[in-house]
C-alpha cells in the first residue's frame, strides 16, 4: 500500500514539474513588465533608471525570431538600448531555461534573459542586471 501510495505522490510530483516547463512556443509573443525589481545595487542611480525603463518596456519574441524591444521610457540610456536591440534575433535554451538576445556571429551576446515559473506567474530574470521582472502576455 506504502508503494501505491508513493507511486502516485511521484506521478503528482512530475506532472506539477511537467506542468511548469516553459515551451519556447509558449514565449512567442509581445511581453509586458507587471513589476521590476533589482535583486543588486537597487539604490544606484543608473540601476534605478534601468528598472524604471525596464518595466515600461515592451519584449516581443517573435515565431521568426526576430526580437524587438521598446520603451516609453526617453531616458538616454534606454533610448541607446531600443537602438542596440535594432534587428536583433532571439534563441531559447530548454535545458538552461534562458532566452538570449543579440546576432547569431556575437553569441546572442546583448542580453540573457532566465525564465522561472512560479505557478501561473512567468518572471524574467535580465542576468547581467540582475533586475528581475514579472511579465505578461499582452
Amino acid at each position: 500500500m506504502k508503494k501505491i501510495v508513493l507511486f502516485i505522490l511521484l506521478l503528482i510530483g512530475s506532472a506539477n514539474t511537467y506542468a511548469q516547463t516553459v515551451a519556447e512556443t509558449d514565449l512567442i509573443g509581445t511581453w509586458k513588465v507587471k513589476k521590476a525589481i533589482a535583486l543588486k545595487d537597487a539604490n544606484k542611480p543608473e540601476t534605478k533608471e534601468l528598472v524604471s525603463g525596464f518595466q515600461k518596456a515592451t519584449y516581443t519574441f517573435n515565431a521568426d525570431h526576430s526580437f524587438t524591444f521598446d520603451t516609453k521610457s526617453n531616458s538616454k540610456m534606454m533610448q541607446q538600448l531600443v537602438k542596440m536591440f535594432q534587428k536583433n534575433q532571439w534563441i531559447f535554451d530548454k535545458k538552461k531555461k534562458q532566452i538570449k538576445v543579440g546576432f547569431k556571429k556575437e553569441g546572442y551576446s546583448n542580453i540573457t534573459f532566465i525564465i522561472k515559473q512560479d505557478g501561473k506567474k512567468i518572471i524574467f530574470l535580465i542576468e547581467d542586471a540582475q533586475i528581475e521582472m514579472l511579465m505578461k502576455k499582452a
